[in-house]
């Protein structure tokens, strides 16, 4: 009785809750009625085309970019998430009379957001004049635009974003009645607000000049490719692809979702726009719902460490560490590539536990149609990738001119599935899909701030760096937790942006290169979208699926065994990051690769037969040994791993045939 009690919870779990990008999405969708929500899309629309204005035409001076931007997400955010919802817990969003006053207050915090900006401007465009000097303005915007964030923040992403914020600046404020390791001299409340609205590293900092420029252009792209249909060419090409196997629905999801999530970068959105299709078909097949959903799960979190797009943390990763944007591709390629192996193998191996029904054959596409029906797709990808890669423009220029080709190539499309009269509707979605990561990196901008007045990043990195008595493996397991409680309910930028400066600096320390501390920190900051007690993604995963949370999380924990592995590897084997000679990295590379497999087959409880808890136990500690560098452990591993599959030969119920066998009709 009790259990059939949890699982009617389950059912009724609210997905667009977990993820603000889904819940402005469907605030769009529902609210086309609503004429605050019709004034949202006009300034929505504004907001894109503003983007596209000054793609081509050149950016504005930091300030005005960067504000303008930001003003325009705190218009939208004020006009779609009311204040009337969000107070009292929604008790008297019933009362006409309430809802009136929320609407006047939200209608001058409006005003307050453009004015404050304008405020911000005219300070930073005088300060050269006013040798460095400040006015009361400086105070006022700073105040004002800290006090917006803050709220919208709390409208669309909840409280832990804020009231991280919040910790930070009150330890600028409290700074000399600290104890001793962590006091610094202290600031008062005028030189914070002064400092986040005119610095270069306050409000305007780096995380909003990546926002305003190059991760808006990915979120419009993405909005534009997405209302021209190609999830639906990548599903059926998924599909084409990896029907006729057994275990061809959850693969079919690993290789859909890790596409489709390296374009829009947001794991929970990405679980919700292919789980709908993917997740009922791997149930209908015979798979258990926690493992359907975790295998989405995992699929759309490693779908922001996949090259050659990776979301929007590798825009920022640029940022931080001055590194090209193919330098950042070319390190992630093997890690990503062991990542979904890892995910591969266990799917394949769960589909000889359990009982599979493979897919009719008529409900497979023959790649051949699902080619010559999308390759008009494949020519826009390819626009992206040659930009990006091939000519290296910059990934700015790369997502405009990709966008720019949407609507262009699509008109060789004789399906008209998208026109130049969906044009408005998509600039409308990407200025609401945009939300999320706006004002996300806009309350990081404020602990990134504090971290910068305060210095904490370099106490907090000396700290760690004694408590781990200056030892690397210590320091990078207390840098993974820190990320993963971090990126708690957090989207994975903002995650990313506040480890990064906290805890990269303390690992470059150490003898880390910084591309490898924040490559380490990004890697943690995504797998918390998978890690209980909070992840975000496996819970998305969980309500499709209709399983328990923790249980899908623990699943694709499970599953995604090779990104807590990997980020370590990399950490003592440059190799891994394809630094080093060609047989250096191929040896690595195919060690961890059969690590992977074998560890895979451990957790999973099968490798050409049902494994035993001891010989599970056994695989997983040889797998490991494969990603320890050094030829020793690469043998012994190895060694240990042969020596038990050739022992238990005539366990072996299938041998290799298994992959392709098919039922009996």
């Amino acid at each position: 009785m009790e259990e059939n009690k949890k699982l009617e919870e389950v059912q009724e779990i609210d997905i667009t809750a977990l993820d603000s990008e889904l819940a402005a999405a469907k605030t769009l969708e529902e609210g086309k009625g609503d004429k605050f929500v019709k004034i949202a899309a006009i300034f929505a629309f504004c907001m894109t085309l503003f983007h596209i204005w000054t793609g081509f035409h050149g950016l504005y001076d930091y300030v005005t970019q960067r504000g303008i931007h930001l003003a325009f997400a705190l218009t939208i955010v004020l006009l779609t998430q009311p204040l009337y919802k969000h107070c009292f817990k929604d008790k008297f969003a019933g009362n006409k009379g309430f809802r009136i006053v929320c609407r006047i207050i939200d209608a001058a915090l409006v005003v307050l957001a453009w004015v404050s900006v304008y405020m911000a401007m005219d300070e930073v465009h005088h300060l050269t004049e006013r040798l460095s000097k400040t006015t009361w303005m400086a105070t006022f915007a700073g105040a004002a635009l800290s006090l917006l964030v803050l709220e919208c923040a709390r409208r669309t992403l909840g409280y832990i974003m804020p009231a991280l914020s919040l910790i930070f600046v009150a330890y600028a404020l409290a700074g000399p009645n600290l104890p001793m390791a962590i006091a610094h001299r202290g600031y008062s409340l005028e030189k914070i607000c002064k400092f986040l609205a005119t610095d270069l590293d306050g409000l305007f900092g780096t995380t909003m000049s990546v926002s305003a420029s190059v991760i808006f252009m990915f979120v419009m792209f993405g909005s534009f490719l997405e209302a021209s249909g190609c999830s639906d060419f990548i599903n059926n090409i998924a599909i084409s692809l990896t029907g006729k196997i057994k275990s061809g629905p959850a693969l079919s999801a690993v290789v859909a979702s890790g596409l489709m999530g390296s374009i829009n970068g947001s794991a929970v959105a990405n679980v919700v726009g292919t789980g709908t299709f993917t997740i009922p078909l791997m149930k209908s097949r015979g798979y258990k719902p926690p493992f359907a959903g975790g295998v989405e799960a995992v699929a759309s979190t490693g779908g922001q460490i996949l090259p050659p797009v990776m979301g929007s943390g590798a825009f920022l990763m640029v940022a931080f560490t001055e590194q090209k944007y193919i330098a950042i591709v070319i390190a992630a390629v093997i890690p990503a590539l062991l990542y979904y192996w890892g995910c591969a193998v266990a799917v394949i191996t769960q589909s000889e536990l359990i009982d599979i029904s493979m897919m009719d054959v008529n409900d497979i596409p023959k790649t051949k149609e699902v080619l010559k029906d999308g390759w008009i797709y494949l020519l826009i990808l390819g626009i992206l990738l040659v930009a990006l890669l091939g000519i290296q423009l910059s990934p700015l220029y790369s997502a405009l001119w990709a966008t720019v080709a949407v609507p262009v190539v699509m008109l060789f499309d004789k399906k008209k599935r998208f026109t130049f009269k969906d044009i408005p509707s998509a600039m409308v979605k990407s200025g609401f899909s945009a939300l999320s990561i706006v004002i996300g990196c806009a309350c990081a901008g404020i602990v990134v701030g504090m971290v910068s007045l305060t210095g904490i990043g370099v106490i907090f990195g000396d700290m760690m760096i004694q408590m781990a008595h200056g030892m690397l493996f210590p320091s990078l397991v207390f840098t993974a937790v820190t990320c993963i409680v971090l990126g708690m309910g957090l989207p994975t930028t903002a995650a990313y942006v506040i480890a990064a400066s906290i805890l990269a600096p303390s690992l470059i320390k150490l003898g880390l290169t910084p591309l490898t501390s924040h490559l380490f920190v990004f890697y943690f900051a995504c797998l918390s979208a998978i890690t209980p007690p909070v992840a975000l993604a496996a819970y998305a995963g969980a309500g499709i699926a209709k399983a328990s949370p923790m249980t899908t999380a623990v699943e694709a924990c499970k599953l995604g065994f090779a990104g807590f592995l990997v980020p370590f590897a990399f950490c003592y084997s440059p190799a891994m990051m394809m630094k080093g000679s060609v047989i250096e990295i191929l040896s690595v590379f195919i060690s961890a690769f059969i690590g992977t497999a074998i560890i895979s087959g451990g957790f999973q409880g099968w490798l050409f037969w049902k494994l035993n808890i001891l010989e599970r136990v056994i695989l997983v500690a040889a797998g490991t040994l494969m990603f320890v560098p050094g030829s020793v452990t690469d043998i012994a591993g190895i060694a240990v791993a042969a020596a038990l599959l050739f022992l238990n030969l005539r366990k072996w119920e299938r041998g290799p045939k298994f992959i392709m066998q098919r039922q009996k009709k």
